[in-house]
């Protein structure tokens, strides 16, 4: 089965950290809407979606994908490069996923 793993958009979404473009407005609301269609999109591909929440106090959270390598046996997580999304905590025991650190 096609497992997604997402997270809730932060109410500090607008602190992101960016390297090639210039901060504009973010409106939060729009940005959860977006998400979540963005996870029925994925639903309705056959993934089964997981949604974290445990992450919001981090602006770059809702992008869960950036420090993982998934093989058919194993997921590996990496070190996030930017600082500022390093105090990220995974919690993966929701998943069937084996994480190597």
């Amino acid at each position: 089965m096609l497992l997604a793993i997402t997270h809730l958009p932060s109410p500090k979404l607008q602190e992101c950290e960016l390297t090639f473009l210039e901060s504009e407005t973010i409106d939060i609301e729009k940005a959860k809407e977006q998400h979540k269609n963005y996870c029925s999109m994925l639903e309705r591909c056959g993934a089964k979606v997981i949604v974290l929440d445990e992450n919001l106090a981090c602006p770059d959270s809702v992008f869960v994908e950036d420090p993982i390598i998934v093989f058919d046996e194993v997921a590996v997580l990496t070190s996030m490069g930017v600082e500022s999304r390093r105090a990220r905590v995974p919690r993966w025991e929701k998943s069937s996923l084996l994480i190597v650190t």
